[in-house]
């Protein structure tokens, strides 16, 4: 293969891992976010969407680990409240159950066995997002020079090994049905965690290190450049996720880099209004409304 052709699949094929938590919230950015079991707690769709060129599965690809209907959240006025966890005393087992049951049902999975992973997937998962937050992204400065902005906008496959690349590409071809509630999942589990007992769960993250990620996606050209080739359902959700973070940031003054998070806002939910591809986009629209309203009394609108 000619350095040409890999690098070609470097750029195909790698997406956002964290989330992540993005949730970061879409953080594993956006792999590990991506495996879910359907929520037992109310989802945020009420049916599938439509096949489109972006969402249609592959025609060789098991169905995604998803094994009961999604119920629509309760009538009335959406609420930032209706996307964070319950207690932590009963949102910590009901969390670590789902995740485990996820990892234990991928490890199955005969494409994955054919891997043959040096760990169980959730070891190994746990181990890509510890990489990931332990050499983060620059969010400050990123302009201060040209190599800056070039490290920023290949951060990801510097961080990733090939192998880890070609994982998540074909982890998201087979298991493309969840993207959605897999991030809602994930966010739920960033909220709970620091005030869970040991749940055996070993994907840790934590707000410090989501914070430099949501940055990244939403302030720095690295992070809007990779944002910009992915598709637009992974776009906007990891652009929604990297908001709800930076808001948790704020209210726990850990916003270190002092980021305005009224633009990004902004022009989200602008962008979102005509978003085709988001079954809950109604509920994220009025989640963007509200913390519209939050900063505007607080700072003024900008």
């Amino acid at each position: 293969m000619t350095d040409p052709d890999k690098r070609s699949i470097k750029q195909n094929s790698a997406l956002p891992i964290i989330l992540i938590a993005l949730a970061v919230a879409a953080i594993l950015g956006f792999a590990v976010w991506k495996f879910v079991l359907t929520p037992k707690e109310p989802a945020i769709s009420t049916a599938p969407p439509a096949a489109t060129e972006e969402t249609a599965p592959v025609a060789s690809a098991p169905q995604p680990m998803a094994d009961a209907e999604q119920a629509p959240l309760p009538a009335g006025p959406t609420t930032r409240e209706q996307f964070i966890p319950p207690a932590p005393e009963d949102a910590c087992t009901e969390l670590s159950r789902r995740i485990k049951e996820f990892f234990a049902q991928l490890d199955q999975r005969d494409y994955i066995k054919q891997r043959k992973l040096p760990a169980d997937s959730h070891d190994y998962f746990a181990g890509l997002i510890d990489r990931l937050l332990a050499d983060p992204p620059m969010v400050a400065g990123e302009t201060s020079s040209l190599l800056a902005i070039l490290n920023n906008t290949a951060h990801f496959y510097q961080v990733l090994r090939k192998d880890d690349v070609l994982l998540v590409k074909d982890i998201l071809l087979r298991e493309g049905g969840s993207l959605e509630s897999t991030m809602e999942l994930f966010h739920r589990w960033s909220l709970a965690a620091p005030d869970c007992p040991d749940q055996g769960i070993k994907v840790k993250l934590p707000l410090a290190g989501l914070y430099e990620y949501a940055g990244f996606f939403l302030n720095t050209l690295g992070g809007r450049s990779y944002l910009f080739r992915r598709e637009s359902r992974v776009r906007l959700l990891v652009k929604y996720y990297s908001i709800m973070i930076l808001d948790q940031a704020n209210d726990q003054t850990l916003n270190r880099h002092g980021l305005d998070i009224r633009p990004s806002l902004n022009s989200l939910r602008e962008e979102m209004k005509t978003a085709t591809t988001l079954n809950g986009r109604e509920h994220y629209l009025a989640v963007l409304a509200e913390l519209q309203e939050k900063y505007s009394r607080q700072y003024g609108s900008k």
